[in-house]
């Protein structure tokens, strides 16, 4: 039979007492043991320090000292392995100070044999192996919690945070002692959304896969896919644990997928259209010219209603080649500060007729880019104008930001006017979409068109209520 091996050491002020003991360990059959022993405290204290045995067998009296302070050292010191104690008679106060110390097992000297001694062996090892894989266990948790790229959390029964992993802070850009406590309906974008989650989140034992949006504390919208169950705490209480995926990019990246098919389908459809529509247009202008001469001045009246429609369908076809046209390959270098200052001077008048405030802050450094001024100063145009019928207020303000890296232009362009609801602002960028009293649906659209030509990037981020701010990224191409 295979015997486990085990190095055991000994401590104990009194020879005697050592040769007893030992030959008692050596009678034992179940154990392949190996003894030594210590007589001094503190060489005892640097052995098991050493980290060389597998068991440590303490006497209560060690000279002036006692073996529950050498176990305490020890304890603070990081030792886990077992420790049992003797003592020369039982004594109930030093079994409950052993016990509260972190001593295993508790023996009394008068009674000892080697069957007593295998047992507590026995029983002092299987504890601790039983400690060890819990530790494991535990620690594995504990690095995936605090490694885990998703965000782990648990709420008590009333949804208020009770623990939280390192992501969850970094992801929505608080600090641990801002969010602990705090209810996790304060984090959802509106009230409604956060009562939704946690009636599904109550009603659902296991709820997985259900897409949520979180705000940042600079209210950035983040999306996630929510996996949720009920769990007990410790001491009874109702509980439930969350695991939250970061689902934004993706999302971010689908929704550009599709809009970006449908720009290109609606493209397509527009171009075969627009000949069509132009040719009979054409020869509408041609015969109200010729007839002009024959009607008379109250006819004229209906002449100028054609010839108005007939311009504003000539013009609707125009906005949708904006949109529909390929971008021009062939680009130049465009100044982004240029750029910016021809659409507002083109903006200009309506930024006066509303008495707007303008504040312009750009970047030391003046920034080129490869691209068409023409494009983009149509793109920055409707940015502006968009911004400027957003403020019906007295005290509007326009503000027009420039930052770079090495590699990017940034332009912000943020209003306080009224904001965009939250429900139109996944549909903002789509032809056709209005969100507004006038207008086609098709100057943000024809935007989004010419940024993503450009290899840029545009974003918004509104407060309803509070105002809008549009950052458009595009590519630098040199330092001027």
């Amino acid at each position: 039979m295979n015997r486990t091996k085990l190095k055991v050491l000994l401590i104990d002020d009194s020879e005697d007492d050592i040769f007893i003991t030992s030959h008692h360990l050596r009678r034992i059959e179940t154990f392949d043991l190996t003894i030594d022993s210590e007589i001094n405290y503190g060489k005892a204290r640097d052995k098991i320090l050493a980290n060389e045995h597998d068991l440590y067998i303490i006497d209560y009296l060690l000279g002036p000292e006692t073996g529950l302070e050498l176990v305490r050292e020890c304890s603070r010191q990081g030792v886990t392995k077992p420790f049992i104690l003797l003592t020369g008679k039982g004594d109930r106060d030093i079994d409950l100070e052993a016990a509260k110390t972190g001593v295993y097992d508790y023996l009394t000297k008068a009674e000892l044999n080697a069957e007593m001694l295998e047992r507590s062996i026995r029983y002092s090892m299987e504890r601790y192996f039983s400690y060890i894989a819990v530790a494991e266990s535990e620690y594995r948790f504990r690095e995936i919690f605090n490694k885990s790229t998703d965000i782990i959390f648990v709420v008590d029964e009333d949804f208020r945070l009770v623990n939280f992993n390192p992501m969850m802070s970094q992801l929505l850009g608080y600090e641990d002692r801002e969010m602990a406590g705090q209810p996790l309906s304060s984090f959802f974008e509106t009230e409604q959304a956060a009562q939704e989650f946690i009636r599904h989140t109550q009603h659902n034992a296991n709820n997985s896969d259900m897409e949520i949006t979180l705000l940042t504390r600079e209210k950035a919208r983040k999306t996630f896919l929510a996996s949720t169950s009920q769990i007990t705490s410790l001491d009874g209480h109702l509980q439930y644990q969350g695991i939250l995926y970061d689902y934004t990019n993706l999302k971010k990246s689908l929704e550009q997928r599709s809009l970006d098919e449908r720009i290109e389908s609606i493209g397509k459809m527009v171009r075969s259209m627009a000949h069509e529509i132009r040719n009979p247009l054409t020869n509408i202008h041609l015969s109200l010219h010729q007839l002009e001469e024959d009607i008379s001045e109250d006819g004229k009246t209906y002449i100028e209603i054609i010839r108005r429609n007939s311009k504003r369908i000539n013009d609707l076809i125009g906005e949708l080649m904006k949109l529909s046209n390929p971008m021009d390959q062939e680009y130049k270098p465009v100044n982004v500060r240029t750029v910016i200052a021809s659409a507002l001077e083109d903006a200009m008048d309506r930024i006066r007729l509303k008495g707007i405030k303008v504040q312009e802050n750009h970047a030391a450094a003046e920034r080129l880019i490869l691209g068409d001024h023409g494009k983009l100063h149509m793109a920055i145009l409707n940015i502006i104008i968009n911004a400027v019928e957003a403020m019906d207020k007295p005290d509007g303000l326009l503000q027009i930001t420039t930052d770079t890296s090495d590699d990017t232009a940034t332009i912000h362009i943020t209003d306080n006017g009224d904001g965009i609801p939250a429900e139109n602002l996944p549909h903002l960028f789509q032809p056709y979409f209005i969100g507004k009293k006038n207008g086609m649906g098709l100057g943000l659209a024809t935007t989004h068109s010419v940024i993503k030509a450009h290899k840029g990037n545009i974003e918004v981020h509104s407060s309803y209520g509070v105002g809008t701010t549009f950052v458009v990224k595009l590519p630098i191409l040199a330092v001027s």
